[in-house]
């Protein structure tokens, strides 16, 4: 009688699979688009091309990719496709289209301790655990952390 009721137990950012960290190789001109580059992206081992419109992007930076078959935050699903006549493996991305920030000014950048090919869930130690507890109207000792520990 002295416990508390657990209401849920979520795993966070649970939904960024197959989101990892990408060092930038070389960025060139979209032979057919003013705007955007062409990007050669190393993902561990592998390397991807990927067409890219944000400002922000240089060789050398290392930044997030989205390869093919993750789903973003709002459902926006990535899968390979020609842009503009290039072909593209994946989508460089912001913290808002991950859902980790409200900037939007260009595609994210990591810090140079990143190492290509990791999840980033794991890079950035975003894996936790939220546990929604309920709490009565008789335990008000417990409306705060220390008081439920």
């Amino acid at each position: 009688m002295l416990g508390l009721e657990v209401d849920s137990v979520d795993e966070l950012h649970s939904e960024l699979t197959n989101i990892k960290v990408a060092r930038v190789e070389t960025v060139n001109s979209h032979p057919n688009a003013d705007k955007l580059t062409v990007c050669d992206v190393s993902v561990g081992k592998e390397t991807k091309r990927v067409v890219c419109g944000a400002p922000n992007v240089k060789a050398g930076m290392l930044t997030v990719i989205a390869l093919p078959g993750a789903v973003l935050p709002g459902g926006f699903r990535i899968k390979e496709a020609k842009l503009r006549g290039e072909a593209s493996e994946g989508m460089l991305c912001s913290e808002r289209e991950l859902g980790l920030g409200e900037c939007q000014a260009g595609i994210m950048e990591l810090p140079p301790e990143s190492v290509p090919g990791m999840d980033l869930a794991e890079a950035m130690q975003l894996q936790d655990t939220l546990i929604e507890v309920d709490l009565t109207p008789n335990r008000p000792d417990c409306a705060s952390v220390i008081g439920i520990a």
